[in-house]
């Protein structure tokens, strides 16, 4: 009910508590007329109170109607709280806002939240205006900056298109404070309907529900590898690179930016996750680490790889050990490298290397740089350490997989044993051996699984064995450190597969490494480093 309905209903009142009766009045006056009437005190005293009677009865009659159904609806819709707001960088803020969008409370949710609402009265405010002057005042303050630019705006409301429409206005209001600011900043914006658990889980932590809702998301994008307490010390800035490294982008939708907003001509993105969507303008600042190009040349230069002969799968934000890094994912022939790079400073935080013999050309790769199927026997009976003209047979072909050329195999029979190889396409690599003996000793099969070397069978031993000593200072020349530098130095034999194997591990410098040495060859299977 608005004040002039109110006035209306009151005046309407006030006229039928007060009837307009003149003809009434005046036929009882023709009947006394010529009679001296004694107007005593106690006739004027009773008049006044009739005088005041319909006055009273008007009153009560207004009270009725402020304090009764329609006064309730009218101080309800003023007064009631339709949607809770959260502004969140580090400073975080909550508005109490009311179906009309006007400010009914703007409370600090932590130290640097007041220091942002101070001096500031919000109350009364509309919603959008309130979101303008807290950009205004966050970015006096120095919280959002070319290092840090990205802000969460959360609308809970359970009326969702209520919410999505106060979500929107808002997010246009923050985008365009900061396009005033001549700051590109990135914006976060998520619509949520009642969540006991976020709830909990905000209240657990001390953080607002929209930044919970935030981590939730980040956390089941990482398949769960994350946790919620690791992520909640995060910035919005920090955690905005996180999101929008892991999650799948659903489309951007074009022309319907308002105009000012700092974001691109591509408009709004929505990121797919499993729960509310969350829209996201801008790009969260990167200026506080190296970059991913950076990251890429400190994991080759670490390598020893040059820039043309790698594939690059990946090289994204990803948080470890209460650091920021950048994954980096890379192969070179038959070779995975995985590096974990500090976003900071560029040092290598871990490491590991994998040979799986993949193709990395796929389908398309071009045959004319194929070794060719001599070029892959002659690589086979090197390994075995036999000569051709010693094999009763020796073939070799091309091996294909739904129709593409996998590898090449050969296969050849030398005194009572029977060798098979797999051997790369565009090198000599052997990715696979297995031998079979025949004879006195019993028949065997032995696999060597991506390390090719020749094992004998029955006897379980090598017919090479480098020894632990080797395997040891093989680790260490590949790590750059000496004996003397390391502590908890451990070094084991094993067998895998039916390959002689050594697992190195030691630590130096503050970083823990373990390898896997093949007890044959010397070659290093796998390494890890991982800063203690």
């Amino acid at each position: 009910m608005t004040d002039h309905e109110l006035e209306r209903r009151l005046r309407t009142a006030l006229d039928h508590a007060a009837p307009n009766d003149l003809e009434g009045v005046l036929s009882r006056c023709e009947t006394g007329k010529g009679t001296v009437i004694d107007m005593t005190n106690a006739v004027e005293t009773k008049k006044k109170k009739r005088r005041w009677a319909p006055l009273a009865a008007a009153a009560c009659l207004a009270l009725v109607l402020v304090g009764g159904g329609g006064g309730y609806y009218y101080y309800s819709a003023n007064n009631a709280v339709a949607s809770l707001v959260s502004l969140d960088v580090n400073p975080s803020i909550q508005l109490e806002v009311n179906k009309n969008e006007k400010v009914l409370s703007a409370t600090p949710m932590n130290d640097d939240g007041a220091e942002i609402l101070d001096g500031m009265d919000l109350k009364g405010t509309q919603a959008d205006v309130a979101m303008y002057a807290i950009i205004g005042s966050l970015l006096q303050h120095g919280y959002v900056d070319e290092l840090a630019n990205s802000i969460l705006i959360t609308v809970e409301d359970d009326d969702q298109v209520r919410g999505e429409k106060l979500q929107q206005e808002l997010t246009a209001q923050a985008d365009a404070a900061l396009a005033n600011a001549q700051v590109n900043g990135a914006v976060l914006a998520q619509t949520l309907q009642n969540s006991e658990e976020l709830s909990q889980k905000a209240q657990e932590y001390g953080i607002s529900t929209g930044k919970a809702a935030l981590i939730q998301a980040i956390v089941e994008g990482s398949n769960n590898t994350k946790t919620f307490e690791d992520l909640v010390g995060l910035s919005i800035n920090e955690l905005n690179l996180l999101y929008t490294a892991q999650a799948p982008l659903e489309g951007q939708v074009s022309g319907n930016e308002p105009e000012g907003v700092i974001g691109g001509e591509d408009g709004y993105t929505f990121i797919v996750t499993e729960g509310p969507p969350i829209v996201v303008t801008g790009s969260a600042s990167q200026s506080a680490y190296i970059g991913p190009e950076a990251a890429k040349e400190a994991a080759l230069k670490h390598a020893g790889v040059s820039a043309s002969d790698a594939t690059f799968v990946e090289a994204e934000y990803d948080y470890d050990d209460g650091r920021m890094v950048y994954e980096v994912e890379f192969h070179v022939k038959g070779t995975e490298y995985d590096y974990e790079i500090d976003a900071q400073t560029g040092e290598v935080v871990k490491y590991k290397t994998e040979q799986n013999g993949a193709n990395t050309g796929g389908s398309s790769a071009n045959t004319s740089s194929f070794i060719g199927e001599s070029a892959a026997k002659a690589a086979a009976l090197s390994h075995a350490g036999v000569s051709e003209s010693s094999t009763k047979y020796c073939n070799a072909w091309l091996e294909y997989d739904d129709g593409r050329a996998e590898c090449y195999e050969v296969e050849f029979m030398a005194g009572n044993t029977r060798y098979e190889y797999k051997i790369a396409l565009t090198s000599a690599t052997v990715l696979e051996s297995e031998r079979e003996s025949y004879g006195g000793s019993g028949s065997s099969g032995q696999s060597t699984g991506q390390s090719g070397s020749q094992t004998s069978g029955g006897s379980g031993t090598s017919s090479t064995d480098i020894g632990a000593e080797k395997a040891k200072s093989i680790a260490l020349n590949h790590a750059g450190v000496s004996a003397s530098q390391t502590s908890e130095m451990k070094v084991e034999q094993d067998w895998d597969d039916g390959v002689l194997e050594y697992e190195v591990e030691f630590k130096a410098g503050g970083v823990e490494y373990e390898y896997t040495i093949h007890g044959g060859t010397g070659q290093i299977l796998k390494y890890e480093s991982d800063r203690d």
